[in-house]
């Protein structure tokens, strides 16, 4: 996220504040982080193995002589099965999941922010409420007092308006305390606890019609990012056992030496290829435990689908 964002000064705007929390709200910051850890988890997944280069001497020291061998060798591991595919697949799947994750975060983010800004937006115009109020019983006293020098009204009237003005300002004390906090609690979300309380720009009229519960409910099955990445989890599980299957099928181990042999006075070179059979591992339970993960998120998608209903039956 872009985080040179400038601070509003005199009044801002919902989206100032939107943009504001995009850039400094710090889960959304650690989901990037997810991103770019899956992304090089992914990159790394895919890299075939470092071949292996060293020294390699036979019988050295017989009758005081260097060895019958002197030479070197590489290995290589060759990974087959399409290992390194599938394996890449998987961790790319994984990057997906924290795309889905981060927009996720970022749509919750702009949920609360907004939330607080209306909350904030109300206490602000409460407040110029009351302080109309207050100027309103500020005038009233001073009418009563006039009336009272002029015997239009009594002492009671009098010590009335008092009391009503003491009222007014005890609800306008309320009503700064309210806007401060609600201020407070708005910079925290936004992710920006130094910025000044402002004016807010904005109205709590509502600008657009009353939602219908079904095409609300399709369209959040459809787009939610929660019932996205668990479909995206079982892409990922399904990808996991693909692969779980193919650990079996042996890798193949190349060793190649080559070197002079001081007895025959010849340069030579040799070739080994070895691999391991499976015979008594093959993979069976860590392929067992991913089909038990897939069937596990299957289930959890239809569980995110009703508790979506639930969540948004509550809130419509």
């Amino acid at each position: 996220p872009d985080r040179s964002t400038t601070l509003p000064v005199n009044s801002c705007s919902l989206a100032e504040l939107e943009a504001l929390a995009q850039a400094h709200n710090p889960t959304l910051i650690q989901a990037q982080a997810q991103v770019d850890a899956a992304r090089g988890a992914a990159y790394q997944a895919g890299l075939k193995p470092n071949p292996v280069m060293g020294y390699k001497a036979d019988q050295i020291g017989i009758e005081g002589t260097a060895g019958e061998l002197q030479g070197a060798f590489v290995s290589q591991e060759i990974v087959t099965g399409g290992k390194l595919k599938l394996s890449r697949a998987k961790w790319t799947q994984q990057m997906c999941i924290a795309e889905t994750n981060l927009q996720a975060q970022c749509t919750r983010v702009l949920n609360d922010v907004q939330i607080h800004y209306y909350r904030t937006l109300a206490a602000q115009q409460l407040l110029a409420v009351q302080e109309q109020l207050l100027a309103n019983a500020e005038d009233n006293l001073q009418t009563h007092q006039e009336m009272f020098n002029l015997g239009q009204t009594n002492q009671s009237g009098l010590l009335q308006a008092e009391v009503d003005l003491q009222k007014v300002r005890l609800t306008l004390q309320t009503a700064e305390n309210d806007l401060e906090q609600e201020w407070r609690e708005l910079v925290a979300m936004v992710g920006v606890p130094e910025l000044a309380c402002t004016t807010l720009i904005g109205s709590l009229e509502p600008q657009s019609e009353l939602l219908d519960w079904n095409t609300v409910l399709n369209q959040l099955l459809e787009s939610s990012p929660e019932i996205v990445a668990a479909w995206e989890r079982v892409q990922h599980d399904e990808i996991t056992v693909e692969r779980e299957k193919v650990q079996p099928i042996p890798n193949v181990l190349l060793n190649v030496d080559f070197g002079h042999n001081y007895e025959t006075d010849n340069s030579v070179a040799g070739v080994s290829v070895g691999l391991p059979i499976p015979i008594f591992d093959r993979n069976q339970g860590t392929v067992d435990q991913a089909l038990a993960d897939l069937n596990q998120s299957r289930a959890n998608v239809k569980r995110l689908e009703l508790s979506l209903m639930s969540r948004l039956s509550h809130t419509y």
